[in-house]
């Protein structure tokens, strides 16, 4: 309202005076009294923002006013130069977080202002500020609006139908998706009794009780019928008056064609049994290929059949290789085009590439089905024969073949990883400690034969745990790998290494002398000053120790003597101020010079 026209409004008339001529017993308006029976903050303030009289609900305020806030003193002044009422909501923050008041105030007249005001300051006019915190009713509105959104959200993302009718049967909501070939806005006002199938069925659309996965066919947009499982609930006014009926859908006809096609297919199904039976039955990888195409050949007429297992290939690409074949090809380039032709599908899986194709290669018949496991794809088998187009049975196996061939595919993928994992170290892909013990073993008993001696060396890195407790775990791990690398690169083909566990590492040189070994330790020392830089830290610094012990013809040792033997030695190195080397030597105390290398013998005797 314009300030004027509330002063116009708020002036008596003349002549309306004249015909009020009700009296009304004298009585004082004590504001001091308002504001201190308020059941809200209410309080006095002057036109300089000063409170003269405030109650204990105005504490909130007391704050914004001290520091004279804008709208706060914007308020008041409009207030008290129109000389009417003025409201406002605002919000404010304190320590317990946003609060939210409609704010109110009036203008007070002198002869209105209590004598114990007036004594405490000038005859200034006072404003009556009073309001009403609407905190609870503002964040119970933000709750209701995030709650409906979050509704209208999980309705729009979810793949069910959610719907309501009004008590004539007609849909008064339906999902943004709509359903069966219909748009939302086709099937908002639409009688659901006019899509069921059967009017003798029962309709959950108007149901008076709950209904639970309820079975029902409707007809789509296109004539075509589609089955639903619905769930309902009434719904109900305040009055236990019923208004219609709410709920979901699911279309579920994808399911029903399913178990029609598996019907259809139980002539079939002696085959698939003894496909799978030979799959499930065979443990070693190359038999269970090897068995599976035979039992595929059986059930299905072919000239040559093959199985093509999907690897990696370099710059992320796909290669194909083949594991089982069987019969012969007229031309044996044709499997270069099989394979071809399997890594096109491989690598345009998602564009709507189906997973069994026909086609011809000159005059030969091809069936090539992919296969997957988990819906990801890791093979293809493909069928050949000269004469005879496929027939639909055919083809229905086949599906079958390929389906379960994936789950063979896998599991030959499994077992190589399996023996991957059970030889080597996850992190650096060395041997691990089994592996290592098997290797070297069969080579210290080959050592008669060859008559050849052998060293092992036993390497420790020197202040690892400084590393990871200053740049963490992560940071170790990049070290190890480092150190795993710079290994392989300085040992040559028959040599073994292995990760014996946290920063331990273990080498097997075959055929050495004492030289060649230390020789090959110092620079597996020297490289300690590389890992030092990557490291980077401060106080003490990573190095590496090594411990040797040799394996000689003449006197065979077991593994678990020269890993011993070894130890000792490292523990010596260690004690030699590390960064060191130290040959085992069984008949002398050794100390090493931890710059050179040198070794210093002291008789035991």
């Amino acid at each position: 309202m314009e300030p004027n026209i509330a002063r116009v409004l708020l002036k008596p008339n003349k002549e309306d005076k004249k015909l009020d001529k009700t009296s009304f017993p004298s009585c004082q308006f004590e504001p001091s009294m308002m504001v201190n029976m308020f059941p809200g903050p209410a309080l006095l303030v002057d036109g300089d923002m000063n409170v003269k009289h405030h109650n204990i609900f105005a504490k909130g305020l007391l704050g914004p006013i001290r520091d004279q806030e804008a709208f706060l003193k914007s308020m008041i002044s409009r207030c008290l130069s129109n000389i009417c009422p003025d409201t406002q909501k605002a919000t404010l923050d304190d320590s317990s977080g946003l609060r939210h008041y409609d704010l109110y105030a009036f203008p007070i007249k002198q002869n209105q202002i209590p004598n114990q005001v007036q004594n405490q300051a000038t005859a200034a006019p006072l404003v009556f500020l009073f309001g009403r915190e609407t905190t609870v009713e503002h964040n119970l509105t933000n709750a209701l609006v995030d709650s409906r959104q979050m509704f209208k959200d999980l309705v729009s993302c979810s793949t069910d139908f959610a719907w309501e009718t009004d008590s004539n049967g007609n849909f008064i909501y339906v999902s943004p998706k709509g359903i069966l070939g219909y748009t939302a806005f086709e099937l908002n006002g639409r009688n659901a009794q006019e899509m069921i199938i059967g009017a003798e069925r029962r309709n959950p659309f108007d149901t008076l009780d709950k209904v639970t996965e309820m079975e029902l066919w409707l007809k789509r947009a296109d004539g075509s019928m589609a089955c639903l499982l619905v769930s309902a609930v009434p719904v109900l006014d305040s009055h236990a008056t019923w208004q219609g009926a709410r709920g979901v859908c699911r279309d579920i006809t994808h399911i029903r064609e399913k178990e029609a096609l598996l019907r259809r297919t139980n002539k079939r199904e002696h085959i698939l049994n003894k496909i799978i039976a030979t799959i499930r039955n065979i443990t070693s990888p190359a038999d269970m290929m090897e068995n599976a195409l035979k039992a595929a050949m059986e059930g299905i007429k072919a000239d040559y059949a093959c199985i093509l297992e999907k690897t990696s290939g370099g710059g992320g690409d796909f290669a194909a290789a083949v594991r089982q074949e069987q019969g012969t090809l007229p031309d044996q380039d044709l499997i270069y085009t099989l394979c071809l032709k399997a890594r096109e599908v491989w690598q345009n899986c998602g564009k709507n590439i189906g997973k069994t194709q026909i086609f011809q290669l000159g005059t030969l018949q091809v069936m090539m089905g992919i296969t997957s496991h988990h819906a990801k794809d890791n093979g293809a088998i493909f069928l050949i024969r000269q004469n005879g187009d496929w027939q639909d049975d055919e083809i229905h196996l086949f599906s079958g073949v390929t389906s379960h061939l994936g789950i063979a595919i896998e599991q030959v993928i499994t077992h190589k990883e399996l023996e991957r994992r059970a030889f080597t170290d996850e992190l650096t892909g060395q041997l691990n400690r089994r592996a290592f013990t098997t290797e070297v073993t069969k080579r210290i008993k080959g050592q008669v034969r060859s008559r050849t001696a052998g060293a092992l060396l036993y390497i420790d890195l020197d202040n690892f745990k400084n590393v990871n407790d200053t740049k963490g775990h992560a940071h170790g791990d990049r070290i190890l790998k480092e150190l795993a690398r710079i290994i392989n690169e300085n040992i040559r083909i028959g040599d073994y290494s292995a990760r014996l566990g946290g920063d331990e590492f273990a080498i097997w040189l075959d055929d050495v002398t004492e030289a060649d070994a230390l020789f090959k330790a110092r620079k597996f020392i020297a490289a300690g000053s590389q890992l030092a830089h990557i490291a980077d830290v401060a106080g003490p610094q990573l190095s590496i120790s090594v411990g040797l012990a040799l394996s000689q013809p003449d006197n065979p040792q077991t593994f678990d003597n020269l890993m011993k033997n070894s130890d000792d030695a490292l523990y010596q190195a260690k004690s030699a101020g590390k960064a060191t080397c130290v040959m085992y030597d069984p008949n002398a105390s050794l100390t090493t010079d931890p710059i050179t290398g040198q070794q210093k013998e002291e008789s035991n005797a």
